[in-house]
């Protein structure tokens, strides 16, 4: 088992074990229902110039290659705020390559998140820094907790179709199982949007 599996798996068993430390980390900063709903404008004036963007069911739908002109325009809005952006994904190049050609943003493929390692990556290709980088993706086991430990500002979205793929699948059921007990738990609430 990779590196990346067993320690979402891991942040899994600690959240339904009540670990507030690891229940913290999973929790985002922001959570909007998608990247459109997000106010770039504000982010840039609280400081920060590089955006992060998890790929599958954050940007595109899972394996989908072909990018919508409403995402092309919305990357275009946010790059002319001067914002630097990496699309970043644990899938593989062909996946990751073509959409970011088309939007003309940084990429970084196999990323392993949620790893340390994965941010330090992603961060050196647009030289940005724990303090001015936003982390954006709908999976709180890898992005979110990632991006939470790693010290980033994080917003989680919800994710653009039911589909998923044998990476996606298995993290968004424990997700889904992760939600309901934080909801009986009252720390989180699906679809009660907040900044």
């Amino acid at each position: 088992m990779s590196k990346k599996n067993i320690e979402m798996l891991k942040t899994f068993w600690e959240v339904m074990r009540n670990n507030e430390k690891i229940v913290d980390l999973i929790i985002p900063n922001s959570y909007t229902k998608s990247v459109y709903d997000i106010d770039y404008e504000e982010l840039y004036q609280k400081g920060y110039r590089n955006l992060l963007f998890d790929i599958d069911n954050t940007l595109l739908p899972v394996n989908d290659i072909k990018v919508p002109k409403e995402l092309i325009n919305l990357m275009k809005k946010v790059q002319d705020l001067n914002f630097n952006i990496c699309i970043m994904s644990n899938n593989h190049l062909d996946r990751v390559v073509p959409p970011a050609k088309a939007l003309g943003v940084e990429y970084l493929a196999d990323a392993n998140k949620p790893t340390k390692e994965s941010f330090d990556r992603a961060l050196r290709l647009i030289d940005g820094n724990i303090d001015d980088s936003v982390m954006i993706g709908d999976q709180m086991l890898s992005d979110i907790k990632g991006a939470n430990s790693y010290g980033l500002y994080t917003i989680l979205v919800d994710p653009l179709s039911n589909k998923y793929d044998i990476k996606t699948g298995t993290s968004r059921v424990l997700q889904n199982i992760m939600e309901k007990k934080l909801h009986k738990r009252n720390i989180f609430h699906k679809n009660s949007y907040y900044k």
